[in-house]
């Protein structure tokens, strides 16, 4: 047998769903210093590339972001599974107990 707590579901939802509500701002974070770094060095093959690194990681951060944001509506959705199969078992147990 299986044991789920739906409240543990819930509470890791909650943290995923935090996560990918922290991307963004560590996204735009990453993007305003690889530009600040990139205009200090005007004409140099340097700056070119921190742009390149911050709109990969940008990329990147926001692939991550839109998973944590699935993972977190998957939990979700399961403890709201777990408790509608508990709730209708007990149902079941309780027509068949009368």
């Amino acid at each position: 047998m299986i044991r789920v707590d739906p409240a543990a579901l819930r509470a890791a939802s909650d943290s995923a769903r935090q996560l990918s509500d922290q991307l963004p701002r560590m996204s735009d974070a990453v993007t305003a210093s690889a530009q600040d770094a990139a205009s200090s060095c005007p004409g140099f093959i340097t700056a070119t590339a921190l742009v390149e690194v911050a709109d990969a990681w940008r990329a990147r951060l926001a692939a991550v972001g839109g998973a944590f944001a699935q993972t977190a509506a998957n939990l979700a959705t399961t403890a709201d599974r777990d408790e509608a199969t508990d709730r209708a078992q007990a149902a079941v147990y309780q027509a068949a107990a009368h």
